[in-house]
């Protein structure tokens, strides 16, 4: 797939094959460009759980050698990116994780989902933001419709007519690992293509002589360095190892202490009936030292992530090292309550989901990097799109009930027509109510794989699906989440239950549940959506509601009536700035333009959302006419092959 990137000249790219340490160092000494570092794909699956033996210490030796200029991006598996940001030296600043998707999805088993990605670990020796040019991504088209894939609705005058801007998920261009890179790197070389480089540098380490083997944290190593957490002094640190160290399964995953293997089919909950099926208010750690060791199904956080939320009734800018050290002690508890073979599913960002994955890998055992492409607003060049949920089992995994024909899904009345919780969209495919009838009635086979790299769950998108809550989770999130690792009338928790999205989706889908909430505001809020369900009423449909959280740190005006549309001040602005031949100011608005400049100060939040048309030339949803042959074909071909799937 093709993208533009504004004002590059591409990189010269200089390619090196490297056998030894000694070659990889002596490449990258004093280099002040752009660095990029191919490592070893995993040949088996049975290997995405073991990391390439000191890929971490060689990778941060790469790092230390690089000029003060420089950047080095990391192409790997999942397990080595862990590996390598947990080495990094604090001089280095970590600024991106990409996720790049697969030719083709590597299945493992029944027991994970398939991997459908590998990642690019963006570092800098600099410390300000990463520096790159404006690299957009082509439109895609849905091949029912041919209109682009997302609906822009009312503001497609304000998009730029080839495509958006990049984001930190590579889905238009696909590879694998052990083959071909070339558009990686053609991509790398435009994205950086800026006046202060000249050159990329890739060095290809694979057929370098690495071994993988499995890592276990040693809460007694630097690694947490990059983190800026000091552990050795921490007596919370401490606390939570000793929770950790009382379970059966911290020193070997798939062995108790005595050596004797964990199985994973174990009687029915223990967990007490006057806690089943529970809003429970108050601290996490309190109720979870009630419930009783291997008595859980299926464990789901999405914690605080002491980014200064405002929270009712908590705090969420915690000390780094306080923080961290708190979610070791609940992560300890959680993985001790949790069923031998059963699931944790961990929701995070992605810098803080490495630095979980090294303590969850010390006490449980890897299943999924699941990769959430949950589209964002777009605040940086790259966009932050997306959220890592990480998926470890207590011992060896049981085979997922989704995969294995055991969930028993039931009808969502609260999910779109399009989602199916085990049968994603394919990717391409538009949301329009027009384009999704049409292939409906057409029986279009529209679904593509589950795998561990999903698209087509969006956020919340409107306050009329929101309840008073910063940080709510799409129920569809949690109905595919849940159909894919329990069954019917198991057990679900989730310690930072907030406004309820989990214990709400696992009661719409037949399953018992938990829910811990330090806030009583939101707890009170989840009870009564619970209520909801029990009086026959969808507790995520669309309603009229006061809301005082914010889900975005983009201010708001009050909803108000436009004498003149915001479209067509916007247009107007455009045409003001074609004939100065440069944005206006206010003053120059004022005398140029049609409508009176208190408009533009009541309607617009700032003086950029007047200007946002002005600054490109607006798009079309439709597909390009000069494709219109190819694309025919294009079509025609894909139905084809579709209907012979259906």
């Amino acid at each position: 797939m093709a993208h533009l990137s504004e004002n590059s000249h591409p990189l010269e790219v200089k390619y090196i094959s490297v056998q030894s340490n000694e070659n990889l160092y002596r490449a990258v000494q004093d280099f002040t460009d752009v660095c990029m570092l191919i490592l070893p794909p995993c040949a088996e699956p049975g290997e995405y759980q073991n990391a390439l033996r000191d890929v971490g210490t060689i990778v941060a030796g790469v790092a230390e050698k690089l000029g003060p200029d420089a950047v080095l991006i990391t192409v790997g598996e999942v397990i080595d990116l862990v590996q390598v940001q947990a080495a990094m030296p604090s001089a280095v600043r970590y600024q991106h994780w990409i996720a790049i998707k697969r030719a083709s999805p590597k299945v493992v088993d029944n027991r994970s989902l398939p991997n459908y990605h590998f990642g690019a670990l963006i570092h800098t020796r600099y410390e300000q933001s990463l520096r790159h040019t404006k690299t957009r991504i082509k439109y895609t088209y849905c091949p029912a419709c041919n209109k682009t894939t997302k609906d822009y609705g009312g503001k497609k005058h304000t998009y730029h007519h080839y495509g958006t801007l990049m984001s930190d998920v590579c889905r238009d261009i696909q590879s694998d690992l052990g083959g071909n890179l070339t558009p990686i790197i053609d991509r790398f070389r435009d994205l950086f293509g800026i006046d202060l480089y000249k050159e990329l540098l890739v060095l290809d380490c694979r057929q370098k002589d690495f071994e993988r083997a499995p890592v276990r944290y040693n809460p007694k190593s630097d690694r947490n360095a990059s983190f800026v957490i000091g552990r050795e002094d921490s007596s919370e640190y401490e606390t939570a190892l000793h929770l950790a160290s009382q379970a059966s399964f911290f020193q070997h995953p798939d062995h108790d202490l005595s050596g004797n293997e964990i199985q994973a089919d174990v009687p029915e909950s223990k967990l007490p009936t006057h806690l089943i099926n529970q809003i429970l208010h108050g601290d996490c750690l309190e109720w979870l030292q009630e419930i009783p060791d291997d008595s859980i199904d299926f464990v789901f956080t999405d914690p605080p992530y002491n980014l200064g939320k405002k929270y009712a009734g908590y705090s969420d800018d915690l000390e780094i090292k306080e923080y961290f050290n708190w979610c070791d002690q609940w992560i300890a508890e959680l993985a001790r309550v949790l069923k031998p073979g059963h699931t944790l599913a961990l929701l995070n960002i992605p810098l803080w989901a490495i630095r979980h994955f090294l303590f969850m890998d010390s006490i449980l055992r890897f299943q999924n990097w699941i990769v959430w492409d949950a589209l964002a607003f777009p605040v940086r060049l790259i966009m932050p799109a997306h959220y890592t949920i990480l998926a470890f089992s207590k011992g060896e995994s049981r085979e997922l009930p989704g995969l294995i024909g055991e969930a028993a899904p039931t009808d969502i009345l609260s999910a779109p027509n399009t989602f199916k919780a085990l049968e994603p969209l394919a990717e391409g495919y538009c949301l329009r109510s027009k384009c999704v009838r049409s292939r409906q009635a057409a029986r279009l086979n529209d679904r593509g794989p589950l795998t561990d790299l999903w698209w087509d769950i969006h956020r919340l998108k409107h306050n009329a699906r929101r309840v008073d809550h910063p940080t709510q989770l799409p129920p569809h999130l949690m109905y595919r989440l849940i159909a894919i690792f329990t069954k019917r009338g198991e057990i679900i928790l989730d310690c930072f239950n907030g406004a309820g999205t989990t214990t709400l989706t696992a009661h719409q889908l037949g399953r018992r549940y938990v829910g811990i909430e330090k806030s009583k505001k939101y707890c009170d809020m989840a009870r009564n959506r619970h209520e909801e369900i029990l009086r026959g009423l969808n507790p995520f449909r669309k309603a009229k509601r006061k809301l005082s959280a914010k889900n975005s740190p983009v201010p708001r005006l009050p909803k108000q009536k436009y004498e003149v549309s915001k479209k067509t001040l916007q247009l107007e602005v455009r045409r003001v700035t074609h004939e100065l031949g440069h944005l206006p100011t206010r003053e120059e608005l004022t005398q140029y333009g049609k409508y009176p400049i208190r408009y533009y100060n009541e309607y617009f939040i700032s003086w950029g959302e007047v200007c946002a048309a002005a600054r490109t030339t607006g798009m079309t949803e439709d597909r390009p006419s000069a494709n219109s042959c190819e694309s025919s074909v294009a079509v025609s071909q894909l139905r084809l092959g579709l209907d012979e799937q259906s």
